[in-house]
């Protein structure tokens, strides 16, 4: 009887499995669909001033391809270019982030110190740090630059020390006395107990930091610079509002920063394979 409970149960799995797969890839496809026939119909019926979404995918594949005229730019060099800022103002955020993280869960006495600068300095958008930076960054050539890269910076700076630091935070004080107890020094107890412990929570905060770093990168180019997505985006609606090619350059915008996300959850599985 058992025996022929249990396999009925066991033939159905790869039929399971099957439905799962098809509902992991149709469901997605079945939201882009209603989303599309919903922008369709609120055009046919004159609700919104906007390009019907055939003739919006034509501009973004000649965006994609040929480029824009009047910026001799296509939108892989446009992205590129914001791609670029993301990468220097991230990588100097979570260079400082992670250790700083670290050093902070592990001391009590140095998260007293700085708890009342990262809660008063957390809370504010990092958009609001433009102007003081160009202040900062007047005297340099070029100053835009290090203002988009800064203003990057400050977004992706506090989701990952805060993920840092939470993550050290819940590591369970045994595993930190037994290793301890073995004869285990700082240098060890941080390379084999707390940076494993706290990859997790790290890596959500990199996650979540360069997502916050990718937008604010495309709006700070809204207020200066010659290059990048959002700087496209802003000039495409200043030269005459061009639809399209406004709706291209966010499509672009989304479609990347889907990619940066889904290669950090890719990293997440293939280090984290647990989880």
């Amino acid at each position: 009887m058992l025996e022929q409970a249990v396999l009925p149960e066991l033939t159905d799995l790869p039929r399971k499995k099957r439905n799962k797969r098809w509902l992991d890839l149709g469901l997605p496809v079945l939201s882009l669909v209603c989303f599309v026939s919903l922008w369709e119909l609120s055009v046919r019926l004159k609700l919104f001033a906007l390009p019907t979404p055939e003739e919006t995918m034509k501009t973004f594949l000649r965006l994609l391809v040929y480029g824009d005229p009047l910026y001799a730019k296509n939108l892989l060099q446009l992205t590129g270019a914001s791609l670029w800022i993301v990468a220097k103002g991230c990588g100097a955020a979570f260079g400082l982030a992670i250790p700083l993280g670290v050093l902070v869960g592990a001391n009590p006495y140095l998260e007293k110190l700085t708890h009342p600068i990262l809660e008063i300095f957390r809370p504010v958008p990092p958009l609001a740090w433009i102007p003081l930076a160009y202040l900062m960054f007047s005297s340099l050539p070029g100053p835009t630059r290090y203002v988009q890269a800064f203003v990057v910076f400050v977004g992706a700076f506090f989701p990952a020390v805060v993920n840092t630091l939470h993550g050290i935070k819940v590591i369970d004080p045994t595993y930190i006395q037994a290793a301890k107890s073995c004869g285990a020094s700082s240098c060890q107890v941080l390379r084999r107990v707390l940076l494993p412990g706290s990859l997790p929570s790290i890596l959500t905060g990199i996650r979540i930091g360069i997502g916050i770093g990718w937008m604010c990168c495309v709006a700070a180019e809204f207020v200066g610079g010659r290059m990048g997505i959002g700087f496209y985006i802003w000039d495409s609606y200043s030269t005459g509002g061009r639809a399209p090619e406004i709706i291209s350059g966010i499509i672009a915008i989304g479609i990347v920063g889907y990619l940066l996300n889904a290669g950090i959850i890719w990293l997440e599985r293939r280090l984290l394979p647990w989880r």
